[in-house]
């Protein structure tokens, strides 16, 4: 089965001429038949509201609601205002900044935003932890910043990501005959692709403003990175009510186009949770997941599918801490359960050497103890790990945990000294290098760039894994 996911980011509150766009796009498809997803920036739900344009937030709110920060693209976006910040800074700045916004979309289209996605290519890490603090479950939108080579789901910092699927993703044209079939051969390229793999998603987005303009205003008012009043906010040239008229009609089209395509299924943002849903951590795995997945990270550290069971390289590190306390009955209450909340560590582990020496048990044990709290207390990876007299990085820790493990499976008994091994961390590769083609935005100042922003997602990527859709979802139509 193909799931056909269409999204629409509904952003210009420059004037009143793109409500009626937005409500032509909503129109369109609910007439259609078709479910799709709406995100909305919140000044524009505002507009809305002061232009007592009921009718368009009603169009819209028949569709999954999304949000899409406060104010897009107008100075500082999220980007540039957490490019230099800390992980816990730049988590208290993205909360308070952006939860105005959040806040009046869900009062104003009377839903709670099921998902959200970044404006143009402003995307950060950070952001998180105050999207699951508002119940937010699902990151939809298009970039490069963080992603998987299979061009699919997959989860992130414990949200579901409909995000960088390259290929798979496609930005539907509609200004000139010749957009709409290049919009018609990428679906079919993209659908022909997953069809040969036994099936996927594929991503198709839209700015309902560009039915009627041809360029966008935000670029025309908020580019290099400049902030004009409102005052002096400029319009931009708008397409002939013919040229409208065609796009209304070629996204018809397009949609009947892909429903002469007996094997794909349109599905919003709703639904795309209900496809991918992940159940919790068992409490108590079989024997032969422990120990398969603590043979696996001795050799790398990064996402591994074990049997029917998928974990992180951050939830293997829960896990196989956890099941060594309990096999060592040195659990106590107040130790948490594995978990699949865990982030990976917030800041870079300081400078450590290679241990070279053997750890004595007791050192090792101990350092599972404190490990166990930590998590416990701070839900996430340390950056670093005290054993005896020795700082261990937690990727070392991690794969030298793996062959304690097996060892004392194996043996029955904890050996009483242990050669210490460097672990391989590769899950890191997952987050793109920091580089001009990354934030290549008209609205980001010349020369932007955010290394501090990348340093911080490769952290992250202890939390990546592949998004598995349902057995029994597959066959759905």
């Amino acid at each position: 089965m193909i799931y056909v996911l269409i999204w629409f980011d509904v952003e210009d509150y420059f004037s009143p001429e793109s409500d009626d766009a937005d409500l032509q796009a909503a129109e369109l498809a609910s007439k259609a038949g078709v479910p799709v997803t709406i995100k909305i920036v919140g000044e524009k739900a505002r507009s809305l509201e002061r232009n007592k344009r009921q009718d368009v937030i009603q169009a819209l709110a028949r569709h999954a609601i999304g949000y899409h920060s406060d104010w897009h693209s107008r100075p500082p976006t999220i980007a540039a205002y957490l490019s230099d910040l800390s992980w816990e800074d730049g988590v208290r700045e993205f909360d308070q900044r952006e939860r105005q916004g959040f806040e009046d979309l869900s009062r104003i289209l009377g839903q709670h935003p099921i998902c959200f996605g970044q404006p143009g290519l402003s995307w950060a890490p950070q952001i998180y932890p105050a999207l699951k603090k508002w119940r937010i479950p699902l990151y939809l939108d298009e970039a490069g910043h963080v992603g998987l080579p299979d061009e699919q789901p997959f989860w992130f910092q414990g949200m579901l990501h409909v995000f960088n699927l390259r290929r798979n993703a496609i930005k539907m044209e509609f200004g000139s005959a010749a957009d709409f079939q290049q919009t018609c051969a990428l679906f079919q390229s993209a659908h022909e692709r997953l069809s040969s793999g036994g099936g996927g998603l594929v991503s198709l987005y839209y700015h309902p403003q560009e039915f009627i303009y041809r360029e966008f205003r935000d670029v025309v008012n908020f580019g290099g990175g400049a902030n004009p009043t409102p005052c002096h906010w400029r319009t931009c040239e708008r397409r002939t009510p013919a040229e409208v008229r065609e796009g209304h009609h070629s996204y018809a089209r397009l949609l009947s186009f892909i429903r002469s395509f007996h094997d794909t299924c349109f599905i919003d943002a709703r639904q795309v949770l209900d496809l991918y849903r992940e159940p919790a951590l068992a409490e108590n795995l079989p024997l032969q997941v422990i120990l398969e997945l603590a043979y696996k990270v001795q050799s790398e550290i990064t996402f591994h599918q074990v049997r029917d069971h998928s974990f992180s390289a951050a939830e293997a590190f829960s896990v196989l801490v956890r099941w060594l306390l309990m096999r060592l009955s040195l659990m106590t209450e107040d130790v948490a359960s594995a978990r699949r909340s865990v982030l990976g560590p917030t800041k870079e582990s300081p400078p450590v050497q290679p241990i070279q020496q053997a750890i004595h048990w007791a050192d090792f044990r101990s350092a599972v103890q404190c490990t166990a709290h930590f998590l416990d207390e701070h839900a996430q990876i340390p950056p670093a790990i005290r054993v005896g007299d020795y700082i261990s990085s937690s990727e070392d820790f991690l794969a030298n945990l793996g062959r304690v493990v097996l060892s004392l499976t194996r043996d029955g008994s904890p050996p009483s000294t242990l050669p210490w091994h460097a672990g391989n961390f590769t899950a890191a590769q997952y987050a793109a290098e920091d580089s001009p083609e990354l934030w290549a935005w008209p609205i980001f100042p010349s020369g932007f760039r955010a290394p501090n922003l990348m340093r911080l997602a490769r952290l992250q990527t202890w939390t990546i894994k592949p998004a598995r859709l349902q057995p029994e979802m597959r066959s759905v139509s």
